[in-house]
């Protein structure tokens, strides 16, 4: 059974319309920059020549392992910034390039279709509910709830937890295949894909496989090839997972059980965190992805608008007395994380 929320505070009727009057004033609504575009197609076209750098150059394989981790490092910042923001729709009035720039995911073998559904539909719509938030139930080796199930193997998960997030790019198409046959995300079905998105999905999986392992293979040799690939996808997956975990997995955090006790929008502040959002450095990187929680609020709207409702919501928040969760920089949210994961670790 879905769970079901409170009727909207006082508390989120006074965000709701501040936000409004504050995305209404603005000549671009809700959506990116033009800064922000321009930030999008560096990226994608730095990505793009590190990538013919390190299959056409003429290097030694140190070199090429350092032009491999400054590709992985622009895919991450790639992903943050372009790809979810455009899954989300934030990129641009105009849907069809959304749904473009949202396929630069297919590339590296996350289905944008189905991470839309993942994450737009059930992480966000039932952050941290267990059998609900598929960020929480689809990592059965990782006990991240309380309602989860104690194995004894969970004992020692704050050691092997590092291994498992850096294998989550390597491991997602898999995953993706997985959902594509069951139609489901944790407990919750959804509607089957039609034949054309289908196709769609199978056919950018064989693209996937193409440019990240046959292409690598093929052209630097089994050995080189294949170390290359593992550099990559551990250095990106470790990082992509850790950003996105250390906002809703961590001691401060809420993890609800049962019947929901407050309305959706204090539900997204007791289940998500923001960090270094006084760092200028991680704000340009993490595309709003450090203003967790205001994200969660305001899914919808672009990062750039974030800073803003941050506060707008943060004096609020002291008005009607609503808890605000904040680390002050990435470190303690990433030791907050591990904490948790060593409690959730005991029976």
């Amino acid at each position: 059974m879905k769970p079901v929320f409170q009727k909207d505070s006082a508390f989120t009727i006074a965000v709701k319309e501040q936000v409004k009057e504050l995305i209404k004033a603005d000549p671009r609504g809700r959506f990116a920059s033009p800064e922000e575009i321009t930030k999008a197609l560096v990226l994608i076209s730095t990505g793009a020549i590190l990538y013919s750098l390190i299959l056409q150059g003429d290097f030694s394989f140190a070199t090429r392992a350092v032009l491999v981790l400054a590709f992985s490092f622009s895919t991450l910042i790639l992903g943050l910034n372009v790809m979810h923001e455009a899954v989300h729709g934030n990129f641009t009035r105009t849907p069809w390039i959304n749904k473009l720039m949202g396929m630069t995911f297919d590339l590296y073998g996350i289905s944008s279709d189905l991470y839309s559904i993942k994450h737009t539909q059930f992480h966000h719509n039932y952050t941290n509910i267990h059998g609900h938030d598929g960020d929480i139930t689809e990592a059965p080796l990782i006990r991240m709830s309380v309602n989860q199930p104690h194995w004894s193997l969970h004992r020692f998960q704050a050691f092997y937890t590092p291994v498992l997030y850096a294998l989550i790019t390597i491991t997602w198409p898999i995953y993706d295949l997985m959902r594509l046959i069951s139609c489901k995300v944790g407990e919750h079905p959804f509607k089957r894909p039609s034949a054309a998105v289908t196709a769609k999905i199978v056919l950018l999986k064989a693209i996937h496989l193409l440019l990240g392992y046959y292409l690598p293979i093929r052209t630097l040799g089994w050995e080189q090839g294949l170390a290359l690939i593992l550099l990559f996808h551990f250095s990106l997956g470790v990082v992509l997972t850790l950003i996105f975990q250390v906002a809703h997995v961590h001691e401060d955090s809420r993890y609800d059980g049962g019947p929901v006790e407050t309305d959706w929008f204090i539900h997204q502040l007791k289940t998500s965190a923001d960090f270094s959002t006084g760092n200028p450095v991680m704000n340009f990187l993490c595309g709003g992805l450090n203003y967790q929680a205001i994200h969660h609020l305001f899914p919808n709207v672009s990062y750039r608008h974030y800073p803003e409702i941050q506060t707008i919501v943060k004096k609020l928040c002291h008005q009607h007395g609503v808890q605000y969760l904040e680390f002050d920089d990435f470190n303690d949210a990433v030791i907050a994380h591990f904490r948790w994961l060593n409690r959730m670790a005991k029976p």
